[in-house]
């Protein structure tokens, strides 16, 4: 018997207005599996995510997350059950300093936990997470705003990390960076999978997300287009970027 996935979206139609932006889409992902959600500029990948994670309502479809409908869980209830977004532009406060930024992470546990809980689970949180971004952990009480691109990036996934989450979501995480910092990124992407953590990566280059993931599927003009095995998809990189318009990374 196959296992429930852990997050499930079905035949999603969202719009904004009177514009449709998302048209039937559906998606899974499996406990521990990355997935790569592709798609040229105004394809509407950003807006998938925000359906995911709560920020956007569907018209129509339903979110099931964990064993869940969660379609009408407002974001902030949904974060608690185990979806954290790293948000495209990624919305760090920079007036605050990081661990301040990175204990922001964990306010949707806080109806859950009892203050004592809070403050254990964030202070091994916080270590795993300076582990994983030494950087972090040298600059704690720096400002966010004296972080380069790539740092404030690394915040924002570890801010997301703080909320010990089921499923990460990342959109563009690599939007602005320059081609070094962005395969560090997604060096800590890989130690986040082994780790068993499950995730989804929205790109527009396909070569850097199709390398990293296990399943990826395409949209264009709000419809999924392609869906399958990111090994298959590598092979007809040509033709993803000939029919989808997807450009495969530079190389550092």
């Amino acid at each position: 018997m196959t296992a429930e996935p852990l997050l499930r979206v079905t035949d999603l139609v969202v719009g904004y207005g009177a514009t449709k932006v998302l048209k039937g889409v559906s998606l899974e992902v499996r406990r521990g599996e990355a997935v790569a959600v592709l798609g040229a500029n105004g394809a509407g990948k950003s807006t998938l995510m925000k359906v995911i994670s709560g920020l956007v309502a569907p018209w129509e479809g339903t979110v099931w997350f964990d064993g869940a409908d969660v379609t009408g869980v407002p974001a902030e209830e949904r974060a608690g059950l185990g979806i954290a977004l790293v948000p495209e532009g990624r919305g760090i406060f920079t007036t605050l300093s990081i661990e301040e930024n990175l204990l922001i992470g964990s306010t949707s546990l806080r109806g859950r936990l009892s203050r004592a809980r809070l403050r254990r689970h964030n202070d091994e949180v916080l270590d795993r997470v300076y582990g994983t971004f030494p950087v972090l952990a040298e600059r704690r009480a720096d400002k966010g705003s004296n972080l380069s691109g790539g740092q404030q990036q690394m915040l924002a996934i570890g801010r997301a990390l703080m909320a010990d989450p089921k499923l990460l979501v990342l959109d563009e995480p690599c939007l602005g960076l320059a081609p070094k910092m962005g395969n560090e990124v997604y060096k800590v992407l890989r130690t986040l999978r082994e780790q068993g953590q499950s995730l989804i990566v929205v790109e527009e280059s396909s070569r850097r997300a199709l390398d990293f993931v296990d399943r990826a599927c395409c949209l264009k003009l709000g419809e999924k287009v392609l869906d399958g095995d990111a090994e298959e998809m590598r092979a007809d990189e040509l033709l993803i970027e000939a029919y989808f318009g997807l450009k495969g990374a530079e190389s550092p």
